[in-house]
């Protein structure tokens, strides 16, 4: 457990179902954006219904396609063993979501069809035309009617789950300080620096759309010399006394900080490259480096705060051990409704 991270908040009750519904049940609608059907799972001899709910048959795409999502990023082959433990576990979790879809029906939960059309619209906003989103519906053998049906099952379900959860659930401010007292070993905060960096990337982002890797790495000394080139012209203004934020907004190339001035918040010692940590350490608070260079490409950095390594104090901590056991007892009791559901279903499983 690390509760030392400085930004934590208490989810909403939505999204903690969705969390929850998403680490118990499959989810198709993820594997539509992220996967590709393919050959992986083809020495298993999945059969075309891989369970029934209550009468109604769980498809083996839908699981072809979560295994692919699920294993895209592995290196190297996975044995037969390996495979069939995870399919039955995808297997499982279309289960859950089937069972939690019909309760919901049954309690008169339903998916609004502007929020259905919504989500889809979502999916399709990711390519670039038509075509293409068809093209895509066609390589994974799916029809836009069964990718809403599929948006539907998860609206419901969520809704299910999340009526399950809300206000079902006490922490006591009591148990979070008791917590905090028994646990204070996880509260240790490393040393860590407030500051703002402006950054130039070494290669323009426009390159990664155009260009393979291997082209990139082709032109690396231009565009190296190109990023050089900028950060040094940047450099100049910042010590001509301009404004460090308004520098950043204007030309850094870190759009995740560039917005808030390059403002990176408190930053633990070892996170960022080495040559960032070696460049604040030289430095104090208001004080600006020279050009640092990275892997990355090129930066330029203002310290604004230390922090000494320390315990976190409890009303740093409070809202994030809060979250923590919200989450052990709502995971919990999730867990105890779909047991629930299961004893009065009928479930037969095929593979």
């Amino acid at each position: 457990m690390e509760f030392y991270p400085m930004r934590r908040r208490i989810l909403p009750i939505a999204v903690l179902a969705t969390l929850l519904l998403l680490s118990a049940a499959g989810n198709l609608v993820t594997a539509f954006a992220d996967s590709l059907a393919n050959d992986k799972i083809a020495d298993l001899k999945i059969p075309e219904v891989v369970a029934r709910v209550n009468g109604v048959d769980l498809s083996s795409k839908f699981v072809k396609f979560e295994f692919a999502r699920m294993t895209k990023n592995l290196k190297g082959d996975l044995d037969v063993k390996q495979k069939t433990q995870i399919v039955r576990e995808i297997v499982n979790s279309e289960v859950v979501r089937e069972l939690m879809y019909q309760e919901g029906l049954a309690q008169n939960k339903k998916a609004a069809p502007q929020k259905i059309d919504e989500e889809f619209e979502a999916m399709k906003s990711g390519y670039a035309t038509e075509a293409e989103f068809q093209e895509a519906l066609k390589e994974r053998s799916i029809t836009a009617a069964e990718l809403k049906k599929s948006i539907e099952v998860e609206l419901v379900a969520r809704n299910l789950l999340d009526d399950q959860i809300k206000g079902s659930i006490d922490i006591p401010d009591a148990e979070v300080k008791l917590f905090y007292e028994d646990n204070k070993k996880d509260f240790f905060r490393p040393e860590a620096y407030r500051a703002q960096h402006i950054f130039a990337s070494l290669y323009p982002m426009e390159a990664f759309d155009k260009y393979s890797q291997q082209e990139l790495e082709a032109h690396r000394e231009k565009y190296d010399k190109d990023a050089e080139k900028k950060i040094n012209g940047i450099l100049k203004e910042v010590q001509s006394g301009k404004d460090f934020g308004e520098l950043a907004r204007k030309y850094s190339d870190d759009a995740g900080s560039s917005s808030k001035g390059g403002d990176l918040d408190f930053i633990y010692k070892g996170v960022f490259d080495p040559a960032i940590d070696e460049a604040v350490s030289k430095l104090k608070p208001g004080e600006i480096s020279g050009v640092v260079k990275t892997p990355y490409g090129y930066h330029i950095v203002k310290l604004n705060e230390t922090r000494p390594a320390e315990f976190a104090p409890f009303n740093d901590v409070k809202e994030a051990i809060q979250e923590h056991l919200f989450m052990a007892k709502a995971k919990d009791k999730a867990q105890q409704y779909i047991a629930e559901l299961r004893k009065k279903a009928r479930i037969e499983l095929f593979f």
